[in-house]
Protein backbone atom coordinates (compact mmCIF):
# COMPACT_ATOMS: atom_id res chain seq x y z
CA UNK A 1 0.00 0.00 0.00
CA UNK A 2 2.65 2.07 0.79
CA UNK A 3 4.75 1.21 -2.35
CA UNK A 4 1.62 2.31 -4.14
CA UNK A 5 1.25 5.80 -2.10
CA UNK A 6 5.05 6.47 -2.95
CA UNK A 7 5.14 5.39 -7.01
CA UNK A 8 1.71 7.90 -7.11
CA UNK A 9 3.69 10.23 -5.43
CA UNK A 10 6.64 9.87 -7.97
CA UNK A 11 4.70 10.00 -10.49
CA UNK A 12 2.63 13.12 -9.89
CA UNK A 13 6.01 15.00 -9.02
CA UNK A 14 7.55 13.89 -12.83
CA UNK A 15 4.33 14.69 -14.56
CA UNK A 16 4.48 18.26 -12.26
CA UNK A 17 7.83 19.01 -13.61
CA UNK A 18 7.04 17.47 -17.50
CA UNK A 19 4.27 20.06 -17.08
CA UNK A 20 6.63 23.32 -15.93
CA UNK A 21 9.58 22.19 -18.38
CA UNK A 22 7.35 20.67 -21.31
CA UNK A 23 10.36 19.58 -23.19
CA UNK A 24 11.01 23.17 -24.61
CA UNK A 25 11.87 26.62 -24.40
CA UNK A 26 8.97 28.60 -24.86
CA UNK A 27 8.92 28.57 -20.74
CA UNK A 28 11.79 31.53 -20.85
CA UNK A 29 10.37 33.47 -23.98
CA UNK A 30 7.33 34.72 -22.32
CA UNK A 31 9.29 36.49 -19.05
CA UNK A 32 12.27 37.53 -21.60
CA UNK A 33 10.29 38.88 -24.13
CA UNK A 34 7.80 40.27 -21.32
CA UNK A 35 11.47 41.81 -20.03
CA UNK A 36 12.33 43.05 -23.58
CA UNK A 37 8.91 44.80 -23.73
CA UNK A 38 9.84 46.31 -19.90
CA UNK A 39 13.57 46.96 -21.17
CA UNK A 40 11.86 48.87 -24.74
CA UNK A 41 9.17 50.90 -22.61
CA UNK A 42 12.43 51.74 -20.16
CA UNK A 43 14.26 52.98 -23.51
CA UNK A 44 11.74 55.42 -24.28
CA UNK A 45 13.04 58.14 -21.89
CA UNK A 46 16.21 58.52 -23.94
CA UNK A 47 13.42 59.28 -26.85
CA UNK A 48 12.14 61.66 -24.37
CA UNK A 49 15.24 63.12 -24.75
CA UNK A 50 13.81 65.81 -26.17
CA UNK A 51 14.32 67.54 -22.92
CA UNK A 52 17.71 67.57 -24.50
CA UNK A 53 16.63 68.97 -27.72
CA UNK A 54 14.85 71.20 -25.90
CA UNK A 55 17.98 72.03 -24.36
CA UNK A 56 19.69 72.29 -27.56
CA UNK A 57 16.80 74.49 -28.36
CA UNK A 58 17.31 76.59 -25.67
CA UNK A 59 20.68 76.96 -26.49
CA UNK A 60 19.75 78.24 -30.21
CA UNK A 61 17.37 80.99 -28.64
CA UNK A 62 20.39 82.08 -26.82
CA UNK A 63 22.74 82.42 -29.17
CA UNK A 64 20.36 84.24 -31.01
CA UNK A 65 20.34 87.52 -29.33
CA UNK A 66 23.58 87.24 -29.09
CA UNK A 67 23.75 87.20 -33.02
CA UNK A 68 21.53 90.24 -32.92
CA UNK A 69 23.74 91.99 -30.35
CA UNK A 70 26.08 91.85 -32.58
CA UNK A 71 24.65 92.56 -35.55
CA UNK A 72 23.12 96.14 -33.77
CA UNK A 73 26.93 97.10 -32.79
CA UNK A 74 28.10 96.13 -36.08
CA UNK A 75 25.39 98.73 -37.57
CA UNK A 76 26.05 101.18 -34.61
CA UNK A 77 29.63 100.88 -35.63
CA UNK A 78 29.20 101.17 -39.09
CA UNK A 79 27.14 104.36 -38.80
CA UNK A 80 29.90 106.05 -36.96
CA UNK A 81 32.66 105.29 -39.43
CA UNK A 82 30.44 106.60 -42.11
CA UNK A 83 30.40 109.88 -40.19
CA UNK A 84 33.16 110.79 -37.87
CA UNK A 85 36.06 110.15 -40.62
CA UNK A 86 34.74 112.95 -43.01
CA UNK A 87 34.31 115.57 -39.86
CA UNK A 88 38.33 114.09 -39.16
CA UNK A 89 39.74 113.93 -42.30
CA UNK A 90 38.46 117.75 -43.24
CA UNK A 91 39.90 118.46 -39.69
CA UNK A 92 42.94 117.53 -40.84
CA UNK A 93 43.11 118.86 -44.45
CA UNK A 94 42.05 122.44 -42.82
CA UNK A 95 39.41 124.22 -45.00
CA UNK A 96 41.26 127.41 -44.24
CA UNK A 97 43.25 126.90 -47.35
CA UNK A 98 40.47 127.12 -49.66
CA UNK A 99 39.04 129.70 -51.52
CA UNK A 100 34.95 129.93 -50.98
CA UNK A 101 31.95 132.13 -53.11
CA UNK A 102 30.95 135.39 -51.33
CA UNK A 103 27.63 133.78 -49.91
CA UNK A 104 28.27 130.47 -51.05
CA UNK A 105 26.32 127.38 -49.16
CA UNK A 106 27.71 124.52 -48.55
CA UNK A 107 29.06 121.47 -45.76
CA UNK A 108 32.35 123.09 -46.64
CA UNK A 109 31.44 126.31 -45.01
CA UNK A 110 30.24 124.60 -41.45
CA UNK A 111 33.05 122.86 -41.58
CA UNK A 112 35.30 125.97 -42.11
CA UNK A 113 33.06 128.21 -39.47
CA UNK A 114 33.21 125.53 -37.03
CA UNK A 115 37.46 125.71 -38.02
CA UNK A 116 37.71 129.24 -37.22
CA UNK A 117 35.66 128.73 -34.19
CA UNK A 118 33.01 130.73 -35.02
CA UNK A 119 29.90 131.41 -32.57
CA UNK A 120 27.29 131.27 -35.29
CA UNK A 121 27.79 128.20 -37.56
CA UNK A 122 25.18 128.51 -40.44
CA UNK A 123 27.09 127.35 -43.39
CA UNK A 124 27.18 130.71 -45.57
CA UNK A 125 30.25 132.76 -46.65
CA UNK A 126 29.00 135.82 -45.39
CA UNK A 127 30.85 138.99 -44.17
CA UNK A 128 31.85 137.75 -40.68
CA UNK A 129 33.03 134.43 -42.15
CA UNK A 130 35.24 135.68 -44.73
CA UNK A 131 36.37 138.60 -42.13
CA UNK A 132 37.79 135.49 -39.88
CA UNK A 133 38.58 133.60 -42.85
CA UNK A 134 40.42 136.11 -43.69
CA UNK A 135 42.07 137.27 -40.53
CA UNK A 136 43.29 133.52 -40.17
CA UNK A 137 45.67 133.58 -43.05
CA UNK A 138 47.08 136.77 -41.76
CA UNK A 139 44.72 139.34 -42.79
CA UNK A 140 43.89 140.52 -45.44
CA UNK A 141 47.19 142.56 -46.83
CA UNK A 142 49.20 139.63 -46.02
CA UNK A 143 46.44 137.98 -47.77
CA UNK A 144 46.73 140.18 -50.60
CA UNK A 145 50.77 140.65 -51.50
CA UNK A 146 50.66 136.51 -50.51
CA UNK A 147 47.96 136.18 -53.89
CA UNK A 148 49.41 139.33 -55.67
CA UNK A 149 53.38 139.55 -55.14
CA UNK A 150 53.01 141.88 -57.97
CA UNK A 151 51.93 144.84 -56.18
CA UNK A 152 54.49 144.76 -53.18
CA UNK A 153 57.20 145.24 -55.98
CA UNK A 154 56.00 148.81 -57.23
CA UNK A 155 56.20 151.01 -54.46
CA UNK A 156 54.14 154.27 -54.34
CA UNK A 157 55.92 157.29 -54.00
CA UNK A 158 55.53 158.33 -50.73
CA UNK A 159 54.14 155.46 -49.66
CA UNK A 160 55.43 156.58 -45.81
CA UNK A 161 52.74 158.46 -44.64
CA UNK A 162 54.38 161.63 -45.82
CA UNK A 163 52.62 164.97 -45.91
CA UNK A 164 53.00 167.87 -48.79
CA UNK A 165 56.09 170.54 -48.36
CA UNK A 166 58.47 167.38 -47.08
CA UNK A 167 61.24 165.51 -49.35
CA UNK A 168 58.96 163.36 -51.22
CA UNK A 169 57.34 163.62 -54.52
CA UNK A 170 53.82 165.54 -53.49
CA UNK A 171 51.11 163.01 -54.80
CA UNK A 172 48.05 164.78 -56.13
CA UNK A 173 45.38 164.31 -53.70
CA UNK A 174 41.54 162.45 -54.28
CA UNK A 175 40.10 165.31 -54.53
CA UNK A 176 42.38 166.65 -56.95
CA UNK A 177 42.45 163.27 -58.90
CA UNK A 178 38.40 163.23 -58.84
CA UNK A 179 38.58 166.29 -60.32
CA UNK A 180 41.04 165.99 -63.49
CA UNK A 181 39.11 162.01 -64.48
CA UNK A 182 35.38 162.59 -63.44
CA UNK A 183 33.00 164.91 -65.48
CA UNK A 184 32.06 168.29 -62.96
CA UNK A 185 28.46 166.57 -62.46
CA UNK A 186 29.90 163.50 -61.10
CA UNK A 187 32.64 164.70 -58.60
CA UNK A 188 30.10 164.87 -55.61
CA UNK A 189 28.95 161.43 -56.15
CA UNK A 190 32.75 159.77 -56.58
CA UNK A 191 34.11 161.86 -53.87
CA UNK A 192 30.54 160.09 -52.15
CA UNK A 193 32.00 156.78 -53.22
CA UNK A 194 35.49 156.92 -52.54
CA UNK A 195 34.58 157.94 -48.74
CA UNK A 196 31.70 155.12 -48.46
CA UNK A 197 34.63 152.56 -50.26
CA UNK A 198 37.58 153.20 -48.49
CA UNK A 199 36.93 156.31 -46.10
CA UNK A 200 38.80 157.88 -48.10
CA UNK A 201 38.41 162.00 -48.16
CA UNK A 202 39.46 164.74 -50.78
CA UNK A 203 42.79 165.66 -48.90
CA UNK A 204 44.19 162.07 -48.81
CA UNK A 205 46.90 161.89 -50.77
CA UNK A 206 46.77 157.98 -50.69
CA UNK A 207 45.12 154.95 -49.85
CA UNK A 208 46.29 151.71 -48.42
CA UNK A 209 43.34 150.00 -47.41
CA UNK A 210 42.92 146.69 -48.24
CA UNK A 211 39.50 144.58 -47.65
CA UNK A 212 38.64 141.38 -46.39
CA UNK A 213 37.28 140.54 -50.16
CA UNK A 214 40.83 141.70 -51.28
CA UNK A 215 39.84 145.48 -52.80
CA UNK A 216 42.41 147.83 -52.84
CA UNK A 217 42.92 151.69 -52.22
CA UNK A 218 40.46 154.77 -52.28
CA UNK A 219 37.70 152.92 -55.09
CA UNK A 220 38.49 149.60 -54.04
CA UNK A 221 39.48 147.84 -56.90
CA UNK A 222 38.92 143.89 -56.64
CA UNK A 223 42.46 142.49 -56.66
CA UNK A 224 41.51 139.67 -59.19
CA UNK A 225 39.79 141.78 -61.98
CA UNK A 226 42.79 144.62 -61.49
CA UNK A 227 45.24 143.39 -64.27
CA UNK A 228 42.23 143.15 -66.97
CA UNK A 229 41.18 146.33 -65.92
CA UNK A 230 44.10 148.16 -65.64
CA UNK A 231 45.41 147.33 -69.25
CA UNK A 232 42.23 147.84 -70.97
CA UNK A 233 41.96 151.69 -69.23
CA UNK A 234 45.49 152.09 -69.95
CA UNK A 235 47.19 151.60 -66.59
CA UNK A 236 48.36 148.25 -67.06
CA UNK A 237 51.98 149.40 -65.26
CA UNK A 238 50.51 150.75 -61.93
CA UNK A 239 48.94 149.03 -59.05
CA UNK A 240 45.86 149.26 -57.28
CA UNK A 241 47.66 150.99 -54.42
CA UNK A 242 49.07 153.81 -56.79
CA UNK A 243 46.30 156.70 -56.01
CA UNK A 244 46.00 158.33 -59.93
CA UNK A 245 45.55 154.62 -61.31
CA UNK A 246 43.36 153.87 -58.56
CA UNK A 247 41.21 157.27 -59.80
CA UNK A 248 41.94 156.85 -63.52
CA UNK A 249 40.79 153.05 -63.34
CA UNK A 250 37.78 153.85 -61.73
CA UNK A 251 36.50 156.74 -63.53
CA UNK A 252 37.11 154.27 -67.02
CA UNK A 253 34.87 151.64 -64.99
CA UNK A 254 32.82 154.78 -64.16
CA UNK A 255 31.81 155.44 -67.56
CA UNK A 256 32.22 152.22 -69.74
CA UNK A 257 30.24 149.89 -67.84
CA UNK A 258 28.65 151.90 -64.68
CA UNK A 259 28.00 152.96 -61.23
CA UNK A 260 27.33 148.97 -60.08
CA UNK A 261 30.80 147.95 -59.77
CA UNK A 262 30.83 150.07 -55.79
CA UNK A 263 27.11 148.94 -54.80
CA UNK A 264 28.37 146.77 -52.07
CA UNK A 265 28.14 150.33 -50.52
CA UNK A 266 25.38 151.73 -52.67
CA UNK A 267 23.27 152.24 -49.40
CA UNK A 268 26.02 154.65 -48.18
CA UNK A 269 25.90 157.28 -51.43
CA UNK A 270 22.96 155.84 -53.64
CA UNK A 271 20.78 159.40 -51.97
CA UNK A 272 23.80 162.19 -53.38
CA UNK A 273 23.13 164.33 -55.44
CA UNK A 274 24.73 164.74 -58.47
CA UNK A 275 26.30 168.74 -59.27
Amino acid sequence: MFSRIAVGTLLTIFAWTASCFDGTTAGNVTPISGQTKVVTAISKPPATTTSTTSTTSTTIAIVRPTLVAVTTTSTSTTTTTTTLPRVHTRSVNSMTGQQYRYFERSQEITVLQIELGMQSVDGVYGPQTRKAHVLSLGGPHALLYQNYPEFGQMETPCSHGCEPGDEHYELPTLGELINEYFLPEDRVLARMIAFCESSGQSHHIGSDVVSDALAVGWFQHLARYWAERSERAGWGDYHPFHGRANVAVAAWLFYSSGVHHWNPSKSCWEDTSHE
